[in-house]
């Protein structure tokens, strides 16, 4: 048996494509490949869960949009990434680097690394996982077979890999997908998701060519069914990244991914994919243009959400959102039934009970980077929502 330089393909693939690969051995690190000089591996909140993918091939995608591969051969593992197709926000960014523990001051610099970062889109970064776990495993996998992942939403596809039988490989041709197939097409439509430029998205569909999506399956159903899943996680963050609640854009992903693989006929699925689209599109659009109740309420949840991690005054988001105090107080107490502040230090004890699952920082350096103004108070507020302390609610 030939024996495998797992050290010369980790550094060549890291010289070509400018992402970061490591090589573990009986998960353990050996060598880290690293072409933009990253102080802190970007992977690091990931790494335990990277290691216990048992499968040749695989990967997931991360709660700030980024995507990591992992290729398994006896006791070497490769883990390759992250890269990305939409591009974190500040905040997303200064959280990520709270979860690294690197230190405010370092934000400029640490932006300019994860800029440095090679953006691929998904089908192809997946084709790359296949051809390296080909070379290492001589295995031919297309990408409907590698299990897809999600880390946000703790999403698995449903038997991607249980194929339709109904058609042989031989027998398929695969006509043109109205998404994926180029780069410059998923990025404009991304983009008019993101603003929710809804004139602009039906006119790309109708003027634009998305060209030849990539071979995903063995199958025209299960291709289609294939591209929905992956359209879907890429649009779902491009909603996030246009203001749209996280919890509310991945709950509606789930809907669609679960709506999907109940089709059998493949206008289903097209029609499915392309409403999934125009309705992410819609619902950006109303964050500044909807009803007033959507317009009120999300205005305030985007706004929370993005500043999650300083000390939210109502009296300074009233001067941001440009009305009183007392009109923002009474209406969102209205439209909720419940306090701005309540809502306030509920989605911030949400938040802290990620970092104390996900991450190792200390109670008192989460009650301070979430603004609180002790670590008592912190305490007493978690108690008081969870129902047990935060060292309680880590060691259960």
């Amino acid at each position: 048996m030939q024996e495998i330089d797992y050290e010369y393909i980790a550094e060549n693939i890291s010289n070509v494509s400018r992402i970061i690969v490591r090589v573990y051995e009986n998960k353990v690190l050996k060598n880290f490949y690293n072409t933009s000089s990253f102080p802190v591996d970007p992977g690091a909140p990931y790494i335990d869960d990277l290691l216990e993918i048992s499968q040749n091939v695989g990967y997931f995608i991360t709660p700030y949009f980024q995507y990591y591969g992992v290729i398994n051969h006896m006791n070497q593992t490769l883990i390759i990434g992250p890269s990305y197709q939409l591009s974190a926000t500040h905040s997303q960014i200064r959280d990520y680097m709270f979860l690294l523990g690197i230190k405010e001051n370092y934000k400029n610099y640490y932006t300019e690394l994860l800029s440095s970062i090679t953006p691929m889109p998904l089908e192809l970064f997946l084709h790359l996982l296949c051809m390296v776990n080909y070379y290492i495993n001589n295995e031919k996998l297309s990408v409907s077979q590698i299990l897809l992942f999600d880390h946000s939403s703790k999403i698995h596809a449903q038997e991607l890999i249980a194929l339709e039988k109904s058609q042989t490989q031989d027998s398929i041709s695969y006509p043109p997908s109205f998404v994926h197939g180029t780069y410059g097409f998923e990025q404009k439509m991304l983009e008019y998701i993101s603003s929710g430029n809804i004139d602009a998205l039906n006119k790309l569909f109708t003027s634009a060519s998305a060209g030849q999506s990539g071979k995903m399956a063995d199958t025209y159903l299960r291709q289609l069914k294939n591209l929905l899943i992956t359209t879907t996680t890429l649009v779902s963050r491009a909603a996030i990244a246009g203001g749209m609640p996280p919890e509310e854009s991945l709950s509606l992903s789930d809907r669609y991914i679960q709506h999907g693989e109940k089709y059998n006929e493949p206008e289903q699925i097209i029609n499915l994919q392309l409403h999934m689209i125009l309705d992410y599109a819609t619902q950006v659009h109303e964050l500044t243009k909807g009803n007033t109740y959507n317009q009120f309420m999300r205005k305030i949840s985007t706004y929370v959400h993005s500043h999650l991690t300083e000390e939210i005054s109502v009296e300074q988001m009233a001067k941001d959102l440009l009305m009183s105090r007392n009109y923002l107080s009474a209406k969102f107490k209205q439209e909720s039934g419940m306090t701005l502040s309540a809502f306030i230090q509920q989605q911030k004890i949400e938040k802290a009970k990620k970092y104390l699952k996900n991450s190792d920082r200390s109670i008192f350096e989460i009650s301070t980077f979430l603004g609180f103004s002790s670590q008592g108070y912190f305490q007493n507020v978690f108690k008081k929502n969870v129902g047990m302390t935060p060292k309680k609610y880590r060691e259960q």
